[in-house]
């Protein structure tokens, strides 16, 4: 082969190749960037998730912590500004029973297995029995003069069930974080007094029913 003939094959695989690598680099470049872009895009999806568990921890602390005060503050209610004020707070915590019911039914369908809507019978039969339109919570303390003995007996349980939810779900802090909000899926470490506290919720439904 003429010298010339084999440095234009020489030139031509070169080319060939550099073209090749160039390719290849194009093609790896691209690959990294979609990955990057996916992982990306998990880390807001898991970081987005995180923070709505993360809200409606937040509203369950409200719904025990209001219960709780409104029940007591109603028991002990010397002034019609005083039971005012305590059915303020009950209000306070029925408004945060939508969001609390969210949270226990995504620990019980996480924990059990079942599906959202099977896990979340049981806890959404106690919630509106504790705080539902029909529960005496939804009226109690707008008559005039004192509670009745039924009344009574009825916000002391409601009482002493919210401030076991509330020394249950205070045990987790939630965080504020977008590290935080990703721990909150892949940790998960607010599940536990999360469930243990949906338990309290079904055992007070119990206890009202008696």
């Amino acid at each position: 082969m003429p010298a010339n003939a084999e440095n234009k094959t020489t030139n031509k695989r070169s080319y060939t190749l550099a073209a090749l690598f160039a390719a290849i680099v194009v093609l790896a470049t691209f690959v990294i960037m979609a990955y990057s872009k996916y992982i990306l895009s998990e880390q807001s999806h898991t970081t987005d998730k995180g923070l709505r568990l993360a809200e409606r921890y937040g509203y369950a602390m409200t719904f025990a912590d209001r219960l709780h005060e409104g029940a007591e503050s109603l028991l002990v209610a010397k002034t019609e500004t005083e039971r005012i004020r305590a059915v303020k707070a009950i209000a306070e915590g029925r408004l945060a029973g939508g969001e609390t019911l969210g949270l226990f039914i995504e620990a019980a369908h996480l924990d059990s297995g079942l599906s959202r809507t099977e896990a979340a019978k049981p806890i959404m039969e106690a919630m509106n029995a504790v705080v539902g339109a029909e529960s005496p919570l939804a009226t109690i303390g707008e008559h005039e003069g004192p509670l009745t003995e039924e009344e009574t007996v009825f916000l002391t349980n409601v009482r002493d069930g919210a401030a076991k939810m509330q020394e249950t779900l205070f045990r987790f802090r939630p965080p504020s974080g977008e590290a935080g909000y990703r721990q909150m899926i892949t940790v998960g470490e607010w599940r536990a007094p999360a469930l243990e506290a949906s338990k309290q919720l079904e055992e007070l439904a119990d206890v009202l029913a008696k």
